[in-house]
């Protein structure tokens, strides 16, 4: 894969929520930090296998967890640049058993039904109204396969502030609530066999464009399609 610098630019009144960066100007590291623990710590003792979907991949998004435990996957990211970084600091052992994707996932999926055992998604739904939810997980549920597993993080109770203490939010982004989003999830994933872990993100200071302090709880949500 080529090194894409071309910035990708955010549109947020349509749900597209980039940083606008070239990534290789970012550093090795995830622009977003290492993981949070809960969710590595869950992908160590799961029991997945298969060809998975990373949605909203950035530039890591877990991807190389994934890669450690399933057959293959495909990373998936509006922004291509964050997919080139992702790709060129992956293992060489893993990159295999890689492919990147870029498409705008409030959209129509490009992939047939039931094409994943397992669909993957950390640290981007909590910025989409109800509305645009139900669409993406309509996506995802055609294309997963019967017996598939989803497994997602969705942040609620969202502190940021930028590195003056100012409040910081992207276009009309809508702050859930820990409980107001369990009983979201539990409504989109109606047929689904549902466990939720309550985790929680203490404060750091993201790599973003501009960097801003976060801090929040999440919903780390394992779902089987029954």
């Amino acid at each position: 894969m080529k090194r894409i610098t071309k910035p990708c630019l955010p549109q947020e009144t349509k749900y597209i929520f980039t940083e606008g960066i070239n990534y290789f100007k970012t550093g090795k590291g995830s622009i977003w930090g290492p993981g949070d623990k809960e969710t590595v710590d869950l992908l160590k003792r799961i029991d997945i296998h298969g060809k998975w979907l990373n949605l909203a991949a950035g530039d890591e998004g877990y991807t190389s967890n994934l890669l450690e435990k399933v057959d293959s996957v495909v990373a998936s990211d509006i922004d291509e640049s964050a997919l080139s970084k992702l790709w060129h600091n992956m293992p060489l052992r893993y990159r295999s058993k890689l492919e990147t994707k870029v498409f705008d996932m409030t959209k129509k999926f490009p992939f047939p039904d039931n094409s994943f055992d397992g669909v993957f998604c950390t640290g981007v739904l909590h910025l989409f109204p109800k509305k645009i939810l139900k669409a993406i997980f309509s996506e995802i549920n055609r294309v997963l396969k019967p017996h598939g597993k989803v497994i997602i993080d969705f942040p609620t109770d969202i502190h940021r502030t930028d590195l003056d203490g100012q409040p910081v939010s992207f276009g009309g982004e809508h702050f859930y609530t820990h409980q107001e989003a369990k009983l979201l999830l539990n409504e989109l994933f109606g047929g689904y066999s549902l466990a939720m872990h309550d985790c929680k993100v203490p404060e750091y200071v993201t790599g973003a464009n501009p960097p801003y302090k976060y801090s929040s709880n999440y919903v780390l949500l394992v779902a089987d399609k029954n």
